[in-house]
């Protein structure tokens, strides 16, 4: 990659690729960077169009997905990823330092901080790398500051601008976690939260509960009814299981009609009454259609219950809600299984 940019140029790249990073949920790290400046760019067109018709296909760019577009449209022959990769990330981050240095007052010192944060960049930066990295360059601003007074406004609207860009981060990464539809979390919401929640049980030697829930026949309803009255119903699940728990507990939408409720500190007997309970509210309800009073029959939900076992594989400890899930669809619906 060859860029004749000016400083404002890069800078406006930097910033947008770390925005669509974010937005999409990916990692940051240099593959993503090397992809997502080249499209904020606009000087590839056949990665951008690419791009473009991946969203518009509402496409989720997984990391196979993005080595993909990568390899197709930005590596050549003569290249290995490693190395382009990492020339690509140093030329953005030493295009940001250099906005900081380009100034006509000379500042040694600062010259030797920032070359020492550039070498820093090395391949496959992680998150917390990024974060140091940061810190750094911000540290170094506030340094050149105190310096000189004339250059001033120019670095603190640079800090402003890394403060905006660490915010807008920290807001993507969090609705990443978030199921749009239902506003719960999502699945990448929830396989972060298992980890964490079977880190502190086996800390604490606690008990850690799965329940795993399926809509049953839930393409009738869409079927019937159209896709806006099935969203209606996935949106009133969802609240329906949100309000039956409390505390540390979590509900998650792992995809189509199925959710997953985790209960830290939970014994499996409350897990088993919790599930049974849930089911119960579900049966008692009379839904219908808010514009006709159509009536949607009745909703009910299957249910497959897990405890954790010590030092089990997570794979594991989720399989076996699902295979009880399972069981419940395969002996009648409307049932809880546990195992």
């Amino acid at each position: 990659m060859q860029y004749k940019d000016t400083i404002d140029d890069s800078r406006q790249y930097l910033r947008l690729a770390l925005e669509l990073i974010g937005k999409h949920g990916l990692p940051t790290d240099p593959l993503n960077y090397c992809i997502w400046y080249e499209y904020a760019s606009e000087k590839n067109e056949a990665l951008n169009t690419a791009i473009n018709k991946h969203i518009d296909n509402n496409g989720a760019f997984s990391q196979e997905i993005n080595l993909q577009l990568y390899n197709q449209y930005i590596a050549s022959e003569s290249e290995s990823v490693t190395n382009l990769v990492r020339e690509g990330l140093k030329k953005v981050f030493s295009e940001v330092i250099g906005a900081i240095k380009t100034t006509n007052q000379h500042f040694s010192s600062s010259e030797g901080q920032l070359e020492s944060i550039n070498a820093s960049i090395v391949p496959s930066l992680s998150e917390a790398e990024l974060e140091n990295i940061v810190k750094q360059i911000k540290l170094e601003i506030k340094h050149l500051e105190s310096t000189n007074g004339s250059f001033k406004d120019q670095l603190q609207q640079a800090a402003h601008e890394i403060d905006e860009l660490k915010s807008k981060m920290a807001q993507y990464r969090e609705e990443s976690l978030k199921d749009p539809l239902t506003q719960i979390d999502n699945r990448r919401g929830f396989e972060k939260k298992l980890k964490e929640a079977i880190g502190r049980a086996g800390t604490d030697k606690t008990s850690l509960c799965l329940i795993i829930a399926d809509i049953d026949f839930f393409k009738k309803v869409n079927d019937t009814h159209g896709h806006l009255v099935g969203d209606n119903v996935l949106r009133m699940v969802a609240a329906t299981i949100k309000n039956s728990i409390k505390g540390k507990d979590l509900v998650a939408r792992m995809g189509g009609e199925e959710f997953a409720i985790l209960l830290p500190d939970t014994p499996f007997d409350g897990a088993m009454k919790l599930a049974d309970d849930i089911r119960l509210a579900f049966e008692g309800l009379d839904l219908k259609k808010k514009s006709t009073g159509e009536s949607l029959g009745k909703i009910t939900l299957s249910f497959g219950v897990a405890i954790f076992k010590a030092s089990e594989a997570i794979e594991d400890f989720v399989n076996r809600a699902d295979k009880a899930l399972y069981q419940s669809k395969n002996t009648g619906r409307n049932r809880v299984t546990g195992q």
